[in-house]
This record gives C-alpha cells, structure tokens and sequence, in this order.
C-alpha cells in the first residue's frame, strides 16, 4: 500500500509541475516583454529616436581626416543641398540638410556617422525653403548640436520643414543665434588657425535688410526675397578661401561686390575675441580659390560681377540628376569660365559626394566618392 501511494504522490505531482512550470514560464516572459516594451518607448523618447536605427545600415567608409586637415563634404543630396564642415581642430558644422526625402536624409545620417561625428558644434540653415531645411530635424534628433544659425523669420510655420528644424533645435536645447553679418566661429588656438563669418544678409533690424522683404507681408514678400535672405558664408583656412551662397540671386552678389570693392574689403573686417586676444578677420573676396555656385548653378545667381571678382580656381554645384529647373545653368558655369578660364567644375549630380580637403600648408585636393 506503501508503494503504491507513493507512486500515486508522484504521479499527482509529475501531473501539476508542468502546468505550475508553464504558468510560471507565461509570466516571466509577459513581464519580460512588457519590461522590453517600455524600454524600447523609453530609449526612443528620452535617448535615440528607434526610426533612426536604419541609419547604420550601408554606412559609407570614409578617411578620417588627418591632423591639420579642413575638410568641405558637399554631399549629394539630389536637388537639394547639405554641406558638412570639418574643421582642423575636430569641430563640425552641417550647412543645409537636403530636402528631407527619406532615402536622401538616411544618406545624410550614414554619411556623418562614417565621418564619426557624435555631435554637431554647429548646424546653419541658409534659409527657409524645403530643399535645404528638410533633413535638419534629422541631423539635430540624430546627432544634436551646440550652436544653430538660423534666418530671422517671423512666421515659424512657413512650412513643415522649417516648424520640424525650430522644434528639434530647441529638443537639442542648442543656443540659437539669427544669421547675419559678422556672426564668426575662431578656431579655439592659434595652431592651424580658421575663421568662417557670415557676410550676408544685414542685420534684421536694417531697411535693407533681405530680411525685411522675405518676412513682410508686402511687395517683395516673394521666393526670390527669401533665396536672398540666405546666409553668405566665407571660411579661410592656410591662405586658402571659400565662399558658399545659399540661394541668393545676382542681386545680393552684386551688393557684395560693390561693397568689397568700393571699401578694398574694410566693409567686412571684424574684430573677434579669441582665446588669445582680439584678432582682425579681413574676409577677402578677390582670387579666392573656391567658390560654391549660388542657387545649385542656377542661371540668377553666379554672376558676372562675383565670377569675376572672386575668379575661382574650382566651383562646385549641389543639384539633382535631371532636375526639372535644367540646374545647372549652362551660362553660369560660362561666366565662371570666363573670368577663370582654369577653373574646375565638380557638380554633385555628375559626380556624387564631393570632397575638398585643405591640409595646413595650404595644399588642396578634391575627390569624388
């Protein structure tokens, strides 16, 4: 009888375990899922957007830039535009982040992750319209950023692009600064020293500002008022110089000419505190070796005044593969030949991704990838 109750007992018990066990293993995994779960929703609203992991898919291998090296990625962005900016002491700046279109700005985030950049010192927005500030909402989710130059605008919703750019700069909690003359980033030493300003527009505080035609409600509050409004960047580094113009059109051009010519440069000469003391920036235009076509080559921009002052030794174009707007305009290339019969053109849509570098001595390369 012994026996046989023992076996009962084991019987009895062999049955219940492994519905105790199941239970048990039915909890574990709910709790675990759910812990999972909230994770995920954590890391993707408080530490890394989840849309973004595709990011690391495909990214491009990349040189890292050697010691003393400034580097200008003018990255193929389609008809849109995004420039990135290494600096010789490691600082980054993005210009522009395309136009947003989902392969294009994952290209643009695989594109910095190989540059190994963590976090953005600086990001500009040239100007409001969609080709150049979509993509920025992504870069500053992705990556953040300390500074970001932005054109003064009184509307925030001009359009979606833009509204996505102002919120996700203030997500990254950057220091917002307005685009305008003589806004600079000096290099933190002496040692391989760079400056970039900002020559246009005014302040928005002028009459004559590109500002007060784009955000007002009247004559003039038109597309071309706000290409003109775009931000005018000139950076010099080991003698060497480039001018990059947004969207502004002939007019904004022809206003930097002249007042460059008629003051030899003094209209731009600024004082900045550095690190080391004050140092005097004389932005000079004249000969300077690279020059970004205005507007993606359009036909408005690039024109014979600024082609002829600056005569640059290479142009390069940020446009689209048989864009619909026929970018680049066959006569502004000619103007820059004209003036610059030497000069080499490298265009994004012919050439994809395109890299200057310019190392300490002043030597220079360009190369496609």
């Amino acid at each position: 009888m012994k026996k046989e109750a023992e076996r009962a007992a084991r019987r009895i018990f062999s049955d219940k375990r492994p519905r105790n066990v199941k239970k048990i293993v039915y909890a574990v995994a709910a709790v675990s899922f759910a812990a999972v779960f909230v994770a995920l929703i954590v890391v993707d609203f408080l530490i890394f957007p989840l849309d973004y992991l595709w990011a690391y898919a495909g990214i491009p291998a990349l040189t890292p830039a050697n010691e003393g090296e400034l580097r200008v990625h003018f990255i193929d962005v389609g008809q849109g535009d995004c420039t990135v900016v290494e600096f010789p002491d490691g600082k980054t700046m993005m210009i522009d982040g395309g136009d947003g279109e989902e392969e294009r700005r994952f290209a643009v985030l695989r594109y910095c992750i190989g540059l190994g950049i963590e976090r953005f010192d600086y990001i500009l927005l040239t100007h409001t319209d969609t080709d150049h500030a979509g993509g920025l909402d992504d870069a500053l989710n992705f990556f953040g950023a300390d500074v970001v130059y932005g054109p003064w605008c009184e509307n925030e919703d001009v359009n979606e692009a833009y509204s996505d750019f102002l919120r996700a700069s203030k997500k990254a909690g950057a220091r917002m600064r307005v685009s305008q003359l003589y806004e600079t980033v000096v290099s933190d030493s002496r040692e391989n020293f760079y400056y970039a300003m900002i020559l246009s527009p005014f302040s928005p505080d002028s009459e004559e500002s590109y500002y007060h035609a784009a955000n007002t409600g009247g004559q003039g509050a038109d597309s071309q008022a706000v290409n003109d409004a775009s931000a005018v960047l000139y950076i010099e580094y080991a003698g060497r110089r480039v001018l990059l113009t947004g969207d502004a059109s002939t007019d904004v051009e022809d206003r930097l000419v002249r007042d460059f010519t008629e003051t030899e440069g003094a209209v731009f000469e600024y004082e900045a505190e550095t690190a080391w003391g004050s140092e005097l920036l004389s932005p000079d235009l004249k000969g300077l070796e690279f020059l970004k076509a205005g507007h993606h080559g359009s036909g408005n921009s690039t024109g014979a005044a600024l082609a002829s002052l600056c005569s640059p030794q290479v142009l390069f174009i940020s446009c689209g593969v048989g864009n619909s707007y026929g970018h680049p305009s066959l006569s502004a290339m000619k103007r820059v030949l004209d003036a610059s019969p030497q000069a080499q053109i490298y265009r994004t849509d012919e050439a994809g991704n395109i890299i200057l570098t310019i190392d300490r001595t002043g030597g220079y390369t360009v190369e496609t990838i």
